[in-house]
């Protein structure tokens, strides 16, 4: 009878309880629901966004096998503005910057470059398209400006590569042992047996002799505009020359 009582009360005791606090659970539950659906709705949209962007980039590299530029042009341009936060949009950037240099057409290289350098997906590619910046800079004359801007990277992975830019920065600004301290840099950064090493390797070797014949090639243009000696008999025989006259 006791054990009957207490369920009783029990029960009148949820029943209080919940009266009380149901909204409050209600409430509660809905919310929580709400979230996980517009949760679930967000990822969708991601995976439809990216799909589009997909399709989008698969349409540019269409138009680009088939030289239909204008075409090529919309898309990128569609990429870019609409869908920045994927990769498709640098991916199909930086294949016009490479058109475009490849045309001699600098400037615009550059500006598809800083596009990606500054918005690009994932971080590798901003790196990536920071150097072919910096490198096409100096093509350019803007050997300074370049350097200015590789001095703010460090990223990950790129040691070598960002070294052995700054390094053709300082040799096109004259400033031969930076470039040597750059190239030794990048050496370090490099494996031993890395296709580019080799190469790495000859540039730092040329850099060295140029930096060891300077001093010589520097007094040469003095030496020729000096004016020859004369010789003293030759001095001694106008002086007398001088005279008899």
């Amino acid at each position: 009878m006791a054990d009957e009582l207490d369920s009783i009360e029990q029960s009148e005791r949820a029943r209080q309880w919940l009266q009380k606090n149901g909204g409050s659970i209600v409430v509660g539950i809905l919310l929580g629901l709400a979230i996980l659906l517009g949760w679930q709705r967000w990822q969708q949209s991601q995976v439809n966004h990216r799909a589009e962007a997909l399709l989008k980039f698969e349409e540019f590299q269409a138009a680009v096998d088939k030289q239909d530029v204008e075409l090529a042009t919309k898309l990128a341009a569609d990429l870019r503005k609409n869908f920045s936060n994927a990769p498709h949009a640098s991916l199909a950037a930086l294949e016009q910057a490479e058109t475009a240099a490849t045309a001699g057409k600098i400037d615009e290289a550059i500006g598809f470059l800083e596009f990606v350098s500054k918005d690009g997906k994932p971080d590798g590619v901003r790196t990536v398209a920071a150097l072919r910046m910096a490198r096409l800079l100096i093509s350019k004359g803007e050997a300074q400006k370049a350097l200015d801007r590789l001095r703010t990277m460090a990223a990950k992975g790129f040691e070598a590569e960002i070294a052995t830019v700054k390094g053709d920065a300082y040799v096109a600004l004259g400033q031969l042992s930076e470039a040597r301290g750059e190239f030794d840099k990048a050496l370090a950064a490099t494996d031993s047996a890395a296709p580019q090493r080799r190469t790495l390797e000859i540039k730092r070797d040329d850099l060295i002799a140029s930096i060891e014949s300077a001093p010589a090639a520097a007094l040469t243009p003095e030496a020729e505009a000096a004016p020859a000696p004369v010789p003293e008999a030759s001095v001694e025989a106008s002086s007398a020359k001088t005279e008899q006259g």
